[in-house]
């Protein structure tokens, strides 16, 4: 479960949902292997609902060309790997303005 949590943190922090503060603590919390509180098991709940409900919505209102799509992978990836500290931000600003120049 914790790879999992783990997972949702880091997906939540590369979309820019959420108390990015508080999402990096919960990161740091499960990569040490310690229990992370009631409270912020039940925020992460929250904000994955949120998540489920606009992306069944934005689904149904727009269907989206395959071009987009993959330029939106690769700036969640790139979100990701901001989030984790594999890259900084200034590297990251210039990926992102690589990727939507085209």
């Amino acid at each position: 479960m914790s790879e999992e949590m783990l997972k949702t943190v880091k997906n939540m922090l590369a979309s820019g949902k959420g108390d990015t503060k508080r999402l990096r603590e919960i990161m740091i919390t499960i990569k040490e292997g310690e229990p992370i509180l009631m409270s912020d098991y039940k925020y992460i709940e929250s904000l994955t609902s949120q998540e489920t409900d606009s992306q069944l919505q934005e689904k149904a209102d727009s269907p989206r060309s395959p071009a987009l799509h993959v330029k939106d992978e690769s700036l969640e990836i790139l979100r990701i790997r901001l989030a984790e500290g594999h890259i900084t931000i200034d590297e990251f600003r210039e990926l992102k303005k690589a990727l939507t120049d085209e």
